[in-house]
């Protein structure tokens, strides 16, 4: 089997492949990176960006490409069931409906981070990067999620349409009590009282 067979059967097509993530057989990291170019050469295959790389889905007028947002979802926050991220700050009151403002960046917390915070740009999208304070999983990302949403949020200025759009997350994130209990001491101490504020505590089951 050669590196091209291997990386498509693994990955198919459009979906973005990571240098660092490459392991086939015995063969070297040199190696490994003399065959992509080669393969990038050939148009066996394409590079999105530095270390990524993807097979290109042939369609009627012509190739398809992969898209940033794919990209920034399987770094940074989840592959299938796997999840390792989430979406944060201004990025997540937006998400929400608690702000009209248009970020001009991704703003994330993942696993995937040793720096406590740094920008990366991804093809075109530039992603603010944030080191989680505590291992996310598919069980407590949610509640993660929201106790980062309860640290940035201002209680006191918040109207009607904000605090009905806030209600209307927690009804549907599914965020438990004795889970947030659980994580709650793993961020500021703004996030409880900005909790007990806004009254969010008493629609949390």
């Amino acid at each position: 089997m050669t590196l091209c067979e291997f990386l498509k059967d693994k990955y198919g097509f459009n979906e973005p492949i990571y240098i660092e993530d490459i392991q086939f057989e015995n063969y070297s990291r040199p190696w490994i990176f003399k065959e992509l170019k080669k393969l990038v050469d050939s148009g066996d295959i394409k590079r999105f960006d530095t270390g990524i790389y993807y097979f290109p889905i042939k369609m009627f007028y012509g190739e398809g490409t992969l898209s940033a947002h794919k990209v920034v979802q399987r770094r940074f926050l989840s592959d299938g069931d796997d999840v390792y991220g989430y979406v944060a700050g201004v990025s997540l009151l937006n998400q929400t409906g608690l702000s009209t403002q248009v970020p001009n960046l991704i703003e994330l917390v993942t696993n995937n981070e040793t720096t406590r915070v740094r920008d990366v740009k991804i093809g075109n999208q530039l992603v603010r990067v944030h080191r989680s304070r505590i291992t996310i999983t598919k069980e407590n990302a949610r509640t993660l999620q929201f106790l980062d949403l309860m640290n940035v949020i201002t209680p006191s200025s918040m109207d009607e349409t904000e605090r009905f759009m806030l209600s209307k997350y927690i009804k549907t994130s599914g965020v438990k009590i004795d889970d947030v209990s659980q994580y709650a001491g793993y961020f500021p101490a703004r996030a409880m009282k900005n909790m007990m504020e806004s009254g969010v505590v008493y629609e949390i089951t």
